[in-house]
């Protein structure tokens, strides 16, 4: 009888002390993930030397981006360059192609670390807006049901097909410059906006992100927008989380029957699993990250189950879909987009990037990346 008593004992203080864990496990993704709030610069890159086509970098702790093969964006204050492929790599520095640009060169470290100025590597890969890639461009504002949302327009040859580009998570409108000139030079007016919760904008009423629960009403209001202004059919573009807007765009708005096509960059549509994979090297039992998910969920109604896009696209995908996903994707697990190719092998083109970062596809490599996206743009 002591040892029933005991036993049961011990398996309430280890469910009380999983219930307790969980709990603010939940408070650190509900702060960390779902409350709008501006993306924080990613610093930890040292410039040890520049030369006249190369550039040394340093970080403290291993890092994907400072060895990511292809073309990145490095901003310092007051400037911005690309640098390109890896030429070396050795002691943890990294010797990467680099041409200056008219901004001038980064501050350089000839000390210690912590006593310099450090850079940020960028995959956005240019700092402002189209005109960085040669496309003119006006600033425009389409009405929302929370109000006025900016967006660039980009417009074609002809105005009968229109692109509706969504961001990601915490990210911009210029994580969509990399791609304008292929849409541009297949005659598609580009429409690249903001949604609720972008800065300058009205924030959803939960003050939450939504992954596309909600913010698919303001991909909505953009393409009405397009459609007031002579366009008769639209192809649907995120990335990351704009997958996620697009699918939920795709599955609930009045509008999907406008849409010709669709091309998504590393989706971010099956939520669930997108936590477990960015959430793997955290020091806590899958048991305490599995209770901080599900009592998120009871507190704030994330829905994960709604949130899984990919279990319902058989019934709403009616589009053919090109996929973009890098292989070594450390924030949205590829087996998302594989699994959007089983479930609608008709319609999805799966494109996996050997050796790519989240939404790095581009930039690993630009000329194949844009191959497929023109092919896929004359087939529609």
């Amino acid at each position: 009888m002591v040892f029933v008593i005991v036993a049961a004992a011990g398996v309430l203080l280890v469910a009380l002390y999983h219930m307790v864990a969980g709990w603010f496990f939940s408070n650190g993704l509900r702060r960390e993930t779902f409350v709008v709030g501006p993306r924080a610069k990613d610093l930890g890159v040292w410039v040890r030397a520049v030369g006249a086509d190369r550039i040394e970098l340093e970080s403290k702790q291993p890092r994907q981006d400072i060895g990511h093969p292809g073309t990145l964006g490095m901003r310092w204050e007051g400037g911005y360059a690309q640098v390109g492929d890896v030429i070396a790599a050795s002691d943890g520095r990294i010797v990467r192609k680099f041409v200056p640009e008219p901004d001038g060169v980064p501050p350089v470290c000839r000390g210690d670390l912590d006593e310099c100025e450090p850079i940020e590597l960028d995959g956005f890969a240019y700092p402002n807006d189209p005109r960085d890639v040669g496309l003119e461009f006006s600033e425009v504002e389409y009405d929302s049901r929370l109000g006025p949302m900016g967006a660039w327009l980009v417009p074609s040859a002809q105005e009968r097909t229109w692109a509706i580009h969504c961001h990601g998570w915490t990210a911009d409108r210029r994580e969509h410059i990399r791609m304008l000139p292929t849409f541009h030079e297949h005659e598609v007016t580009s429409l690249v906006i903001d949604y609720r919760g972008d800065p300058g904008t009205p924030a959803d009423p939960t003050g939450h992100y939504r992954f596309g629960l909600t913010e698919w009403e303001d991909v909505e209001a953009a393409a009405h927008f397009a459609l007031d202004r002579g366009a008769t059919q639209l192809i649907m573009t995120g990335c990351s989380t704009g997958g996620a807007l697009v699918m939920s765009f795709l599955e609930r708005s009045d509008l999907a029957s406008k849409a010709i096509g669709a091309v998504l960059d590393a989706p971010n549509i099956v939520l669930a699993d997108t936590f477990r994979h960015s959430m793997r090297d955290l020091r806590h039992s899958q048991l305490v990250k599995e209770m901080g998910m599900w009592i998120a969920d009871l507190r704030w109604h994330i829905d994960w189950e709604t949130t899984n896009y990919v279990q319902r696209a058989h019934q709403f995908l009616h589009v053919p879909t090109l996929v973009f996903h890098g292989t070594s994707d450390a924030t949205v697990p590829i087996s998302s987009s594989r699994q959007l190719k089983t479930a609608v092998p008709a319609l999805v083109e799966l494109v996996e990037t050997p050796a790519a970062g989240h939404v790095l596809s581009w930039n690993a490599d630009p000329e194949r990346y844009e191959r497929y996206l023109a092919r896929f743009l004359e087939s529609l």
